[in-house]
């Protein structure tokens, strides 16, 4: 057996040190904060060295909460509150290799497939029970459930016996074990270089969920009003307008100074408003155009910092025009993407991608097809497909019908800026291009996977829409986006299949040496990059806006909240 403990040397590789290092110790902007001096403290401290204790902050979003239980199709604006709440069974560090957080240490057995786990003891949940192994048994034994829906269930099935259970011909999974209240022991199908990855997973309470069907997790009251083991405990949760939390004196961590947390709700204009006249604190993804007023204004400054997310176009391979490479490329040379960066973003705050993984990871390839901007060969392409032009409407059409893509997005100042430059740049390749907008949630739960994901996408469900993709933890998620796997419920939206790209996904699992797996995904992104079932636009850093008042800020890749302990409130 290889001892492993944190910080963990990983067996099988299942990341590398990030190639450009994110976080605090690279971010940019003030902030009113020393994010490296942050980096390195214990203990949250004002500017004169005391302790802020009775203490709240104002958290600004423009997407409100969809789901508070974190198994159910997470995103980023849940997890935002929810890593508050929850508690990891491992969690990856600023350079991608793993800690434990429920998980005190682990061991790996020599072949990989055997990993065991000793958990921290003296954890409480929220409610004052104690946290032991039936929770993290509970947790992964109900993301193979046959009844769950939430979008998780790939982080187990490497697991063995999980197949079997999830197609009912089995009572339990057999790979999951309870050796002791505070041990538990995980049995792989086989070796799997993303599966320690995969236990960046937030444990869910069993004495509470036990024998509610994981199918109707979103119905649930605990979906409401969840119980975690997290640095911060649920409070209250007005629809439209807030959530609420207060500090969790029993954290088994770091514990924050701040007391009291509130995320607010709004559109961008009116959060930003809020921000600049000191009605919020931090303000999540401050748009690209109100960084110049907030730079101007004393008492709130902005803090830069990198993302692991491609924005990117997603492109129904079950829309008639879209089905066909060529009209799939003619819109890729359509798009200027430098343009856009330099009209909405500016310097510094995007760059051009090309490749479906982010450029600041070691996923990453610079050998992919690129589509530099070329209207004139877009026009060539759509004819070549059959199309023509209509010198009248300006349009290309097939069999009378106009040459018409709806483009779903999230609303958001940025995306509606994004979106107007694209619809001018299609509309001078002859596409006519209708804007669509409306939350993330109905996005996500109406177009991208319809019925809470008990349906399946068909080639009328959406045509076009654009959004960021953003590395939790190892790249091996894309494979849920572009499997074949296309039944209710796949992230596989978009229908994409390419046979190659399936078994590369598989063979990289399997590889324990970086650079083999780095070059198997660099061919998974070459092959891609020819299909074009996504367009990658843009890499963009995130950005906060921060009021002075918030005192050692600091957030990354991980989230926005990730590292609330660190943060205090000056007295």
């Amino acid at each position: 057996m290889k001892k492993m403990s944190k910080p963990l040397a990983l067996l099988l590789a299942g990341m590398m040190v990030f190639g450009t290092a994110c976080g605090s110790s690279n971010s940019t902007g003030s902030s009113g904060a020393d994010s490296a001096g942050a980096a390195e403290a214990t203990e949250s401290t004002a500017a004169d060295g005391t302790v802020a204790t009775d203490t709240s902050v104002v958290i600004g979003q423009s997407s409100e909460v969809a789901n508070l239980n974190p198994m159910i199709q997470p995103r980023t604006p849940d997890s935002n509150v929810q890593s508050m709440i929850f508690s990891y069974l491992v969690v990856p560090n600023e350079e991608l290799n793993y800690e434990g957080d429920l998980a005190d240490s682990w061991d790996i057995s020599d072949d990989g497939t055997v990993y065991t786990f000793h958990l921290k003891e003296g954890v409480k949940w929220h409610d004052g029970e104690d946290f032991t192994a039936d929770d993290v048994v509970f947790t992964l034994t109900s993301l193979a459930d046959p009844n769950y829906n939430g979008g998780a269930d790939g982080r187990v099935m490497s697991i063995a016996g999980a197949a079997d259970y999830q197609a009912g011909n089995a009572d339990s999974v057999s790979g999951i074990k309870k050796v002791d209240d505070y041990t538990v022991e995980i049995t792989l199908e086989s070796a799997n270089a993303a599966f320690l990855s995969n236990m960046y997973t937030c444990i869910l309470p069993k004495h509470i969920l036990e024998g509610e069907n994981p199918g109707e997790w979103g119905n649930d009251d605990f979906n409401r009003a969840p119980i975690g083991t997290g640095k911060y405990k649920f409070v209250e949760w007005k629809s439209g307008q807030y959530i609420t939390l207060e500090r969790n004196d029993d954290y088994y961590g770091t514990k924050p100074s701040i007391q009291n947390v509130t995320v607010q709700f709004g559109d961008d204009t009116t959060l930003t408003a809020a921000l600049l006249n000191g009605e919020i604190d931090v303000l999540y993804n401050l748009p690209s155009a109100e960084v110049e007023n907030v730079e101007a204004m004393d008492g709130v400054s902005d803090y830069k910092y990198e993302q692991m997310t491609v924005n990117y176009i997603g492109l129904n391979q079950l829309t008639e025009s879209l089905s066909d490479l060529r009209v799939r490329q003619a819109l890729a040379y359509g798009i200027d993407k430098q343009a856009i960066i330099d009209t909405v973003y500016g310097d510094g705050n995007a760059y051009v991608c090309d490749d479906v993984f982010p450029s600041n990871h070691w996923s990453h390839s610079d050998n992919v097809t690129v589509y530099d901007y070329d209207p004139a060969k877009s026009k060539e392409l759509l004819e070549e497909a059959g199309y023509t032009m209509n010198d009248a409407t300006g349009y290309y059409e097939k069999d009378g019908k106009t040459l018409h893509l709806t483009y779903d997005m999230s609303t958001s100042t940025d995306g509606k800026a994004v979106a107007a430059l694209i619809q001018q740049q299609w509309k001078a390749i002859g596409v006519e291009m209708e804007v669509i907008e409306q939350d993330f949630a109905t996005l996500a739960y109406t177009k991208l996977l319809p019925g809470e994901a008990t349906e399946e996408t068909t080639g009328d469900s959406f045509q076009c829409y654009t959004l960021g993709f953003g590395v939790e933890a190892d790249p091996n998620e894309y494979n849920e986006y572009f499997s074949t796997s296309t039944g209710a419920g796949s992230w596989n939206f978009i229908h994409y299949s390419n046979p190659e790209v399936d078994q590369l996904f598989k063979d990289q699992l399997l590889l324990t040496d970086p650079d083999e797996r780095a070059e198997c995904f660099h061919k998974i992104a070459d092959l891609i990059s020819k299909d074009l079932p996504w367009i990658p636009l843009y890499n963009k850093a995130g950005i906060a806006g921060v009021s002075d008042k918030v005192q050692n800020f600091v957030c990354d890749y991980r989230g926005i909240t990730f590292q609330i302990e660190k943060w205090n409130i000056a007295e």
